[in-house]
């Protein structure tokens, strides 16, 4: 099931010290799918981070994700 995550804070860099790193799956509205790898200080900005490495033109949406490494 894939559902719209709305994230305010767009990194431009990995931050130091994250604390978190997901895989992401992404998914557009066309049927396009992208995984990535999120890195941030917190879930929602490594949500952000995955998405924005995703290629552009596409409102990608959030599938899934798993943990690798954080709290």
């Amino acid at each position: 099931m894939l559902f719209p995550v709305h994230i305010d804070d767009e990194p431009d860099e990995a931050p130091t010290g994250a604390a978190h790193v997901l895989a992401v799956k992404l998914a557009g509205p066309r049927g396009e799918r992208w995984s990535a790898i999120g890195v941030g200080d917190t879930v929602e900005t490594a949500l952000a981070w995955a998405r924005d490495s995703a290629p552009s033109g596409t409102s990608w949406l959030i599938g899934g994700w798993v943990d690798l490494y954080g709290d």
